[in-house]
């Protein structure tokens, strides 16, 4: 195999990870030109792509089935115009009080509301502690939210 084929054929894609609020609670891409001139220094550097989250409780936070993807799509659109690629992480948890989380993303209201009348809907801990940035996996197929399941 010739020398140029064996290194592509080895060949790993690089992705960086964007900052966890490049979009805001409000739904709107923060610092469009700023991350602009980011990600032309990042494709001049020889990196492939971004990774960013896509959160939940920013997509669906106005009700259930009210879905509103217009800053990721402005998003992807600006990683695309600098010739790059993007891999979303779907994120169904909070962001926020943990390690390196600088914003906080609650999961959407109306399912918080929803934990309200049935905390089971929680992770709960041997003290009884709720732990309301995820919904835990025991609800998986129960049609607890609106009429439909967490899946």
């Amino acid at each position: 195999m010739a020398e140029g084929k064996k290194m592509l054929a080895n060949y790993v894609p690089v992705y960086v990870m964007l900052p966890l609020g490049i979009i805001s609670t409000e739904n709107v891409l923060l610092d469009k030109e700023g991350l602009k001139q980011q990600l032309l220094k990042l494709k001049t550097a020889g990196i492939d792509g971004v990774m960013s989250d896509v959160w939940w409780g920013i997509v669906e936070s106005k009700g259930p089935k009210q879905y509103d993807w217009s800053a990721y799509r402005s998003l992807v659109e600006l990683i695309k115009e600098c010739g790059m690629k993007m891999q979303a992480i779907m994120s169904f948890h909070q962001c926020g009080g943990n390690v390196g989380d600088e914003v906080t993303i609650p999961i959407p209201q109306w399912v918080l509301d929803i934990g309200e009348e049935n905390p089971d809907i929680f992770y709960t801990d041997r003290e009884g502690n709720r732990n309301k940035e995820y919904l835990t996996l025991g609800v998986d197929h129960l049609p607890l939210f609106h009429g439909r399941t967490a899946v």
